[in-house]
């Protein structure tokens, strides 16, 4: 199983403003504007040093993934007391289809992606946190499959969150000549070092 990431473009944004709109993700991001013009606004232009990243699993796209500078974030103030540092990443993803839930691609792709990504492409960066709903039992479930460790709860406007979060010595990360032009990722090469196994 192959997990790779390119940078979401415009070409994307009909892919994305779709998986956006499947009823199992717009549950999770309620309140969130999801219409295209959102989409285009939102993700096809953005304003801050957020990066969209799109992934796909043996060519076939899978998910999209974004990483974002925590100390960026007011929102993530309640995060520092719980052992968040100020040099962390923040990310959210979703795996579009339903059909590829629960069945171990989304820890994958995390995995994957705080490696070749977070760890990967940026030095300075020393954990990679997510805070998933606490009701999202398989977001969260995926997140801790793919290594992250949980610090405690946190309130989000719509509930609580399980803050999660793996540290860059946690994780083996792939040097530029491993990773090649593309960040990339073998879950078949790099099991042995899996925290756990996916769900």
């Amino acid at each position: 199983m192959g997990i790779t990431f390119r940078r979401l473009a415009e070409a994307d944004l009909p892919l994305l403003h779709r998986w956006l709109n499947e009823p199992g993700v717009v549950r999770w991001w309620e309140g969130d504007d999801v219409s295209w013009e959102a989409v285009v606004r939102d993700y096809g232009h953005p304003e801050d040093s957020t990066e969209h990243w799109v992934a796909s699993l043996d060519g076939a796209d899978l998910g999209w993934i974004q990483c974002w500078p925590v100390v960026e974030e007011a929102a993530c103030e309640p995060w520092y007391p719980l052992g968040v540092e100020r040099t962390a990443a923040g990310i959210d993803y979703l795996v579009g289809d339903p059909a590829d839930r629960g069945r171990g691609f989304g820890a994958a792709m995390i995995r994957a992606f705080v490696a070749d990504v977070v760890f990967g492409l940026h030095p300075a960066w020393t954990q990679a946190c997510a805070a998933p709903y606490a009701a999202n039992q398989i977001s969260w479930k995926a997140v801790r499959n793919a290594g992250f460790r949980l610090v405690g709860t946190v309130q989000d406007r719509d509930g609580p969150c399980s803050l999660m979060v793996v540290g860059r010595a946690d994780v083996a990360v792939p040097d530029a000549a491993e990773r090649g032009r593309e960040p990339a990722w073998d879950s078949t090469a790099s099991s042995s070092s899996s925290p756990s196994p996916a769900s």
